[in-house]
């Protein structure tokens, strides 16, 4: 692929499961999807350094995140990635305002490159900022978490299924609040999914693993054509 962004040749075994991948990443909004069980959010949680591969490297704009044979593992809050999750995974005990603020203050003021306004303003969610989390819709708890991620400026992000337990009116909306994303903020993602609407609304690029192994790269037009979709 060209405009390569991110690189990986790992390897990560279970007692019944062994995820063995190479593949590269390119700028722009790529899907990873497969079938149930075939190691996606593995892979995604190697990539993000929440789980440490057994052997291999993980090159991020050419610098080394993870490497055996260098044993170098850096960890997730060092790779400047942002992790929005399928359950959204905010803190109960904070505010709308407070989730969202919780990461932009944990970036160093130099690395701040989108401000808090301008993700209040994208995702529409100026009169949520004092309601607790626990009174929140599905859609509106998936803003939030995006605005949560992007609020550390990340270089990649990363979504598991962020929409799966989502109606088709909040997984709508949600899509155009993404489009918008890469639109605005210029920002690459990684999108874990299976639906066939999700991506071909969304997703330019595919990744297709099965058993623990990526058996396709291309466009996702070309990946629903080869699957004959999952």
């Amino acid at each position: 692929m060209s405009d390569e962004l991110l690189s990986f040749n790992i390897t990560k075994k279970y007692l019944a499961f062994k995820l063995e991948c190479q593949a590269n990443y390119e700028y722009g909004i790529t899907v990873l999807t497969g079938p149930t069980g075939s190691g996606k959010t593995t892979l995604i949680n190697c990539l993000t350094g929440m789980v440490m591969p057994d052997q291999g490297e993980i090159k991020f704009l050419g610098n080394i995140l993870y490497s055996s044979l260098q044993k170098k593992h850096v960890p997730p809050e060092k790779r400047g990635f942002g992790y929005v999750f399928q359950n959204s995974a905010l803190f109960p005990h904070m505010s709308v305002w407070k989730n969202i603020k919780y990461g932009y203050d944990l970036t160093p003021p130099q690395k701040r490159q989108i401000k808090l306004s301008s993700l209040i303003e994208l995702f529409e969610i100026s009169g949520l900022l004092e309601r607790d989390v626990s009174t929140l819709s599905g859609g509106e708890r998936q803003k939030v978490a995006l605005a949560r991620s992007l609020a550390t400026s990340p270089q990649l992000l990363f979504l598991d299924e962020p929409l799966s337990a989502l109606d088709k009116t909040s997984k709508n909306s949600i899509l155009v609040y993404l489009k918008r994303v890469w639109k605005d903020f210029n920002i690459p993602m990684i999108y874990v999914s299976h639906s066939i609407s999700e991506i071909s609304a969304l997703a330019q690029n595919a990744l297709v693993i099965s058993d623990g192994k990526i058996i396709f790269t291309g466009t996702a037009t070309e990946a629903f054509q080869k699957e004959g979709n999952t």
